[in-house]
């Protein structure tokens, strides 16, 4: 998915894939090559990484390993994507077709603003989030660090997340979810 949205793109030119499975190196995907594990992208002449990584915990030590070794993360919005031109991207942030981000949203670095999903005015997404397709947030939703909407879920205006959370799919989240939480159901309640 990543790859159709930055193959869609002007500007960029993407040379293939880095993957850390050795059984993949040398194969090819979309046409392009997987051209061996991820450090090796020095090797390769690639001015750029796009985060291509579903796990939140995985794409977070990669992408702060190869930044630390100064790879730039590249930012990728789908040109289906809407995204106002007063919403706030960091680097590294994938947004897939369909995909909405209204006006004063903060999006933090590594974060995947998944197919069709909304994000409202006022949200703040902490680094490394993922937020799945066909998600909603209401306006001024906080989501902290590292934390996983499920598919389809809904988070009501003003509700705050915490850091690493899990929002089951389908949840509806109507108040406040503490860090580490993993929440389902509707309305949605903790489970863990």
């Amino acid at each position: 998915m990543v790859a159709d949205a930055a193959l869609s793109l002007a500007g960029h030119k993407i040379v293939g894939f880095l993957d850390d499975n050795p059984s993949l190196s040398g194969r090819s995907i979309m046409g392009l090559p997987v051209l061996g594990p991820i450090s090796a992208w020095r090797d390769h002449n690639i001015d750029g990484l796009i985060p291509a990584i579903g796990a939140n915990r995985a794409r977070r030590d990669i992408m702060q390993r190869e930044t630390s070794r100064n790879a730039k993360a590249i930012t990728i919005v789908h040109p289906c994507a809407t995204v106002s031109t007063w919403a706030e991207l960091k680097a590294g942030i994938v947004a897939f077709a369909g995909a909405i981000v209204n006006a004063y949203a903060k999006i933090g670095q590594n974060v995947i603003i998944n197919t069709g999903a909304i994000v409202e005015h006022d949200c703040e997404i902490g680094d490394h989030a993922h937020v799945a397709p066909g998600c909603y947030l209401g306006g001024e939703v906080k989501i902290g660090e590292g934390s996983l909407l499920g598919l389809g879920s809904r988070v009501l205006p003003g509700v705050s997340i915490g850091n690493w959370c899990v929002i089951g799919a389908g949840a509806v989240v109507t108040e406040d979810v503490a860090d580490h939480a993993t929440v389902v159901g509707v309305p949605a309640r903790r489970v863990r």
